[in-house]
């Protein structure tokens, strides 16, 4: 439990009490996952809130009949599904597990009656949104340029997605090929290493 207040405290800026984090936390069921498996389905009604543990986790949603991963979490990042929780409407972006993977689960209800019942955990709440929207912001400013600069900035700030995430999956995330991955791989290698 440690572990996951320390990385729930590195998501955003406002820091909930202990006995509240606690009580957040051991409401919450653990899921372990492996490689491929997938939390959360397009198309379903899952309202379930996640926080990732360890592991990364991908999302990705069909374009046509390709699939396109917009995204990842890390270890610390709460997610849920949109559609679901606040419209009751199916799912759009699926969530697959990139590597084993452990994520804790908590209902929708159980997490709705927290936000009711303590102010300070509906504050926490709005923090992590808010830092969420600040982060996917910051990804669409770091993550930028043609595909080799996306390439080296994210080699450059999330080197365990290169450690952990199929090649498939990280090139659908950077637009490109498998084998123009792999190729910059090989350049950036060269780049680094002489």
């Amino acid at each position: 439990m440690k572990e996951l207040k320390q990385l729930l405290s590195k998501e955003c800026s406002y820091q909930l009490r202990d006995e509240i984090m606690d009580q957040f936390i051991s409401s919450m069921e653990e899921i372990t996952l492996h490689q491929g498996d997938i939390l959360i389905a397009d198309g379903s009604l899952d309202t379930n809130i996640y926080i990732v543990k360890e592991g990364i986790m991908a999302h990705t949603y069909l374009s046509g009949a390709k699939d396109c991963c917009w995204g990842f979490s890390l270890p610390g990042t709460m997610m849920y599904s949109l559609h679901p929780y606040y419209f009751n409407k199916p799912a759009f972006y699926q969530v697959i597990a990139c590597c084993d993977s452990v994520v804790m689960k908590q209902s929708k209800e159980r997490f709705d009656n927290l936000i009711a019942e303590s102010h300070e955990f509906a504050r926490w709440v709005l923090s992590m949104a808010q830092c969420q929207l600040f982060f996917f912001e910051k990804k669409n400013s770091v993550i930028s340029g043609d595909a080799r600069e996306r390439f080296i900035s994210l080699a450059k700030n999330r080197p365990e997605i290169f450690q952990k995430v199929p090649m498939k999956i990280i090139a659908s995330y950077l637009g490109i090929t498998q084998q123009y991955l792999s190729n910059l791989k090989k350049e950036y290698k060269r780049m680094i290493y002489g």
